[in-house]
Formats: structure tokens, sequence, C-alpha cells
């Protein structure tokens, strides 16, 4: 797929794609895979896009250079410091590397921009931004695939970056990620993810592919006097949880949790400390900051900690069905399914029995 500027020119002056179509006589159709990023434009219907939008073909399907800026899409405010950046449905996206990517090399440099827009200088060859393949989600397992790919020769390169379940799913809508991982379960029926795709309204139906199953429950220290041992000890006095930031699939266990013991959903939502993370969680207890707090087996064993088993979930990735012909995302869920990584997982306490199975195809609601 070919990048391009099309669609932030037609937005920026206030235009649809039928508006569009129409100035440049084209269809909509057509309009739609330019922008997407389906359809590479002849060099007349270029040059009428061009002048429909008033601008010059150059700021519409030129090739910026490494070194001169590049207008991408974000969803934070824009600050000066390294990001990574990939190209996702013919749309050049960026993301901040904040502590998380503190171990990953930046694809480029902030410079400015505004809410939603952000200038960046590219560090890299555009040729290597645009095989960049962006996977959202909490599951640390997600970072030791993404680290197995990039090992080996072949398609693309693999970009982890940590974020709840529901902001992975929302980057997916925004188009602002390849795959998101998720692991959310319906409190009224009690299934996986599904429901939470379903409420998306995403416009191309949404696969889900499970990297595996976990057990999510109460991290706590070890031993000691007052120790956690049990989910009736969340109604302790004094006790100090850590939360997790809102829509993640931990700080619903945790209120849920909190409910089932007779306890209000404040406790749950107002605790001493709020973490970004399953291991900052684990770290937050490990350095004695919180007495306990949601997260998963993996993060208690990283650091030695107890761990109070709540419940067991799917953790799955979603994608939309038209991602499933790109090369790039079938090697990654052929390395997903061998049995060097499936073993990798079973050390690190997943079930890692269902990874790479298609478990539901889920359309908008």
């Amino acid at each position: 797929m070919s990048a391009n500027r099309v669609r932030p020119h037609r937005e920026a002056r206030g235009l649809s794609q039928v508006a569009l179509a129409a100035r440049a006589g084209l269809s909509r159709q057509s309009v739609s895979a330019i922008e997407a990023g389906r359809a590479t434009p002849a060099v007349d219907v270029a040059l009428r896009l061009a002048r429909a939008l008033d601008c010059p073909v150059e700021e519409l399907f030129g090739e910026p250079t490494p070194g001169s800026a590049l207008d991408t899409e974000s969803d934070g405010r824009p600050s000066s410091g390294r990001a990574a950046v990939a190209s996702i449905a013919g749309r050049w996206v960026s993301h901040p590397l904040g502590k998380d990517g503190l171990g990953t090399a930046a694809d480029a440099i902030v410079v400015g921009g505004e809410r939603g827009r952000v200038e960046v200088e590219p560090l890299r060859p555009l040729s290597e931004l645009r095989d960049n393949v962006v996977l959202m989600g909490c599951a640390s397992g997600l970072g030791l695939l993404a680290d197995r790919l990039n090992s080996r020769p072949g398609a693309g390169r693999f970009l982890w970056l940590p974020r709840s379940s529901t902001s992975a799913l929302e980057a997916l809508v925004r188009q602002h990620t390849h795959l998101a991982g998720v692991h959310l379960t319906d409190p009224h029926t009690g299934e996986p993810n599904v429901a939470d795709v379903r409420r998306l309204g995403h416009a191309e139906p949404i696969v889900l592919i499970t990297l595996g199953r976990w057990e999510a429950g109460l991290v706590v220290r070890s031993s000691g006097r007052g120790s956690v041992k049990r989910a009736a000890d969340l109604a302790r006095s004094g006790l100090r949880l850590a939360r997790r930031e809102a829509g993640s699939g931990a700080q619903r266990l945790l209120e849920r949790t909190v409910c089932e013991q007779g306890l209000p959903v404040a406790r749950a939502r107002h605790p001493t400390l709020e973490v970004s993370g399953h291991l900052d969680v684990a770290r937050a207890v490990a350095m004695g900051a919180v007495d306990a707090g949601v997260a998963t087996r993996d993060a208690a064993m990283a650091f030695g900690l107890g761990f109070v088993p709540l419940a067991e979930e799917r953790y799955d990735l979603a994608v939309p069905r038209s991602g499933l012909s790109d090369p790039r995302v079938l090697r990654l869920f052929d390395v997903l399914a061998s049995g060097e990584f499936r073993r990798e997982l079973s050390v690190l306490g997943y079930d890692a029995r269902p990874a790479g199975e298609r478990v539901a195809e889920v359309r908008a609601a």
C-alpha cells in the first residue's frame, strides 16, 4: 500500500469523500481506495485531486525524505521527544515512546504539531517505517512475540506498545494500530472480548485470534504480617490497593471482585496508587508502595511475589479482517502458533495451547 496525504488535506477543507470525488470527476469509491492506499492514482488523477484540493501534487503524493518533517496522526498532545511511526491504512501515524519504550530505538523525533496532528523528523528511511507493524496491548507475551519476529528474517518490523485493552481497541477503530490485544470479560454473559469489540462500531468485521489464556488475580507480598491471602482480605481496614487505568481488564476484575465481597465499588476506584500495567502493579507491591493489586500470574512471578487467583481469562488479538491478507500479519500468526513460542509462553504461566486459534469474527452492533 502506498501512503499519501489526500485524506488530511480533504478533512482540513471540510470536504466529504463524495464532495471531493465530485470536484475531481471521480467516483467516491476511487477516492476511498486512494486514501486507504489500496489504489495508486495515475498521473492525471493525481493532478485532478491536487486541483480539487488547491495544493501542489507533491503535497499529496510526494515522498518525504529522512531528515525532513513528516506530518502524522497522533492520539496525544505533541511534545519534544521520541516516537514510533508506522503507515496504517495509507496514513502516517506516530506514537510517543514514553517510559515503556526507553529500550526501543525511536523511528523519529517529534518537532511540532497540534493535538491530533504531529510533525516528526524521521530517523530511518521511510521504506523501513512503512514496514512497521504496531501491536498494542498489555500482555508481556506481545513483547516476546515482537522480539521473536524481529530476530529472524521476514516481512515486517514489529513494535509492541503497552496499552490497556480499551485503549488498544479504540486505537484499532481510529486505525492507529494494526492489532489490538484485549482481555475484557462481559459482566452479563461472561463471554470474553466479543461484546466490547462489537460495541466499537468498526467499519469492517474484526477477527479475534487467541494469544493464550492466563490467570488474573491479586499480586501480594508472599509472606509477612498482614499479607493478603484471599479476596475477602480486600475488606481489611487500611489495606493499600493499586488501581489500574480505567478501561483495563484488570481494573474491571478488581471492581467486580470488590462488589462480590460486598464492598462499595469506590473501594476499587479510589485506592492508594494508580499504575498503568501488570508489571507496574507487581513493582508497586514489591517496593512496598501498596499491599495488593490485580495483575497476571506472570507479573507476580517476575518479582517473586505471592498470587491469589481470581479469574482465568482469554487474551485475544483483534485485527480487521482485511488485515489478514497482509503478509506481515500472516507471519505474525505463524510465529504465534509455533511450538517454540508456545513453550516460552507456558514458562510464563500462560495456557498456550489455544495460541493461534481463530475464535470469532465480530461485526459491529
